[in-house]
């Protein structure tokens, strides 16, 4: 945060003085309260989807640094929020409200000062509650494990390599012993974020919660144009010609090389998997585990076909870089690990 004169010695003063817990405000949750807060009401009217209020949690009200109070918050309504006691202030229209997390202050934080009013001070807070935010709902799945069906944005490079888990022990005394679980290597794969509306904010988050860090695998596609037909797709066919790419002689029956995506520039979107392929010179034939519904498809209908991996997060923690409120912009990166076994 940027702080100048009576911001930088209030803020100086608190840091000074206090080494437990802080409410924290939630800062892209934000709003302006659409309607005045007079003395000794009991419901604040806003917007609550997508905010991160929590029911027996707090919130804060805020005109002012000298005019501002702290409610309780009882239950949470789709326009406004139940307080435990009535408000014992009046705030006009326009008042910011803001959802309140109880947190720890990190050590070190170091105000570097550009004059001798104005410092520049970076505040890291460890939560101290948990958030108790919505899992995605609904969305596609494949096999019984949901699918990432929202394509991350491109104009940040996406970028994708392969690694092994191997494991070596060496006592210096021989050659060493070198464990690889998986027996081949796995593909990593990192995807940016543009989040834009509140809407969009609320999905990535559920996407996160719903994963549960490295905890849960989800199904993801490469986004590449991984395989290109060569010959359109019969109705009823289960049969899909490719140009030639060695899938038959180096990928065919390969853990997160047997599924793939297949979208159409209509937007549909099929889920198949691969149970075997030919070589046939400068095509492969690929035989899918089911046909692809409807009529024939030919090959300008088709504007994609990408693998699938069966992935988890590669790491617990994603950050989230906010550009304004949740109302506005917001950009993330996601690093995705490939897992064995893929169902």
């Amino acid at each position: 945060m940027l702080a100048g004169g009576q911001e930088s010695r209030v803020a100086d003063m608190l840091l000074a003085g206090h080494r437990g817990e802080w409410l924290l405000p939630i800062w892209p949750d934000v709003q302006h309260v659409g309607s005045p807060v007079e003395t000794g009401d009991e419901l604040v009217s806003c917007r609550t989807a997508g905010f991160d209020f929590a029911s027996g949690g707090r919130a804060l009200l805020y005109a002012d640094l000298h005019r501002w109070e702290v409610v309780s918050v009882s239950a949470i309504e789709s326009d406004h929020l139940l307080l435990s006691s009535p408000v014992t202030g009046a705030f006009a229209r326009g008042a910011r409200l803001l959802p309140l997390r109880r947190g720890w202050v990190r050590d070190g934080s170091e105000a570097v000062m550009l004059t001798d009013r104005v410092s520049r001070r970076t505040l890291e807070v460890d939560i101290a509650e948990p958030c108790d935010w919505p899992v995605l709902a609904g969305g596609a799945e494949y096999l019984g494990t949901r699918v990432l069906d929202v394509r991350p944005d491109a104009s940040d490079d996406p970028s994708h390599a392969y690694a092994g888990l191997r494991e070596s022990v060496d006592f210096g005394i021989a050659m060493p012993v070198v464990a690889d679980l998986p027996g081949i290597t796995l593909r990593t794969q990192r995807d940016s974020w543009k989040l834009f509306g509140r809407s969009e904010h609320s999905w990535f988050r559920s996407l996160l919660y719903s994963l549960r860090g490295r905890q849960r695998r989800i199904w993801v596609p490469s986004w590449c144009d991984d395989l290109r037909p060569a010959l359109p797709i019969a109705a009823g066919s289960a049969s899909v010609a490719i140009e030639w790419a060695g899938y038959t002689h180096f990928a065919l029956g390969r853990p997160n090389r047997r599924d793939i995506r297949i979208q159409l520039l209509d937007g549909t979107v099929y889920y198949r998997r691969i149970i075997d392929s030919l070589d046939a010179g400068s095509i492969e034939i690929l035989t899918l585990d089911a046909a692809l519904d409807g009529a024939g498809i030919s090959v300008h209908q088709i504007r994609q076909v990408s693998f699938l991996s069966m992935a988890a997060l590669a790491s617990d923690a994603t950050e989230i870089n906010h550009l304004t409120d949740a109302d506005g912009t917001a950009r993330a990166t996601t690093g995705w690990q490939a897992v064995v076994p893929d169902v």
